[in-house]
């Protein structure tokens, strides 16, 4: 491994790190926080996501920092201005960057040689990823129709749409959110049929590369 190599997997291997940390911090711990503080705390946290996720590709990383930026200031005029159209382009653009980040990490697990703690990280990150990009899904659909899922509260919150996703993934299901329509329906059944296959796959390549290694030093 040559010094640019070896700088590369170091930047990467620091990126998945912090992308873990903001993604547990803005999936598990913003909601121990004042409810107040949430409407600053998400956003901000959420660029940080953006950022520190194309720091940790091995590849890509300047297309995806230009999507990121992209998905970056349209985020934040969503935020600011509150216009329809800028929001919708916005949740597209993240689609795409969410997207592209799991297909990413995917194909970097799959083509490590080794499964060691860096795979592991890029593993759980992408799962914590997937769960953000299905997040957004929910999120378009009650925006393009609030009918789409019913919901507890009157007035649901990224909160709201972060937990169904993710008891959605682990096919929990409590059955406090449900959804109505048809296409809610379809992404709901979607999003399930995706944590099951990406944990199926994904321990199946890791147990594959620890049997490999295993073997190796076995014939060693």
């Amino acid at each position: 491994m040559n010094l640019f190599e070896e700088i590369d997997r170091k930047i990467s291997n620091s990126g998945n790190l912090l992308l873990l940390g903001f993604n547990f911090f803005f999936i598990f711990a913003i909601p121990f926080f004042p409810v107040s503080w949430h409407n600053t705390l998400s956003p901000l946290v959420f660029s940080l996501i953006f950022l520190t996720a194309t720091f940790a590709l091995n590849s890509w990383r300047r297309m995806m920092f230009g999507i990121a930026i992209i998905a970056l200031i349209s985020e934040w005029l969503a935020y600011l201005f509150k216009l329809d159209l800028i929001n919708l382009i916005s949740s597209l653009v993240n689609i795409l960057f969410f997207q592209l980040i799991v297909i990413k990490l995917i194909i970097q697990v799959a083509k490590s040689p080794k499964a060691d703690a860096s795979i592991i990280l890029e593993s759980i990150n992408g799962y914590l990823m997937l769960g953000m990009f299905f997040t957004i899904w929910v999120a378009l659909s009650m925006n393009y129709d609030p009918n789409a899922f019913h919901f507890s509260s009157s007035n649901p919150t990224l909160r709201d749409y972060i937990y169904f996703t993710f008891v959605t993934m682990t096919t929990l299901g409590y059955g406090d959110i449900a959804p109505q329509l048809p296409f809610a329906k379809a992404i709901s059944t979607l999003i399930a049929t995706a944590g099951q296959i990406y944990i199926a796959v994904i321990i199946a390549m890791l147990v594959g590369k620890y049997a490999s290694a295993g073997q190796k030093v076995k014939d060693n």
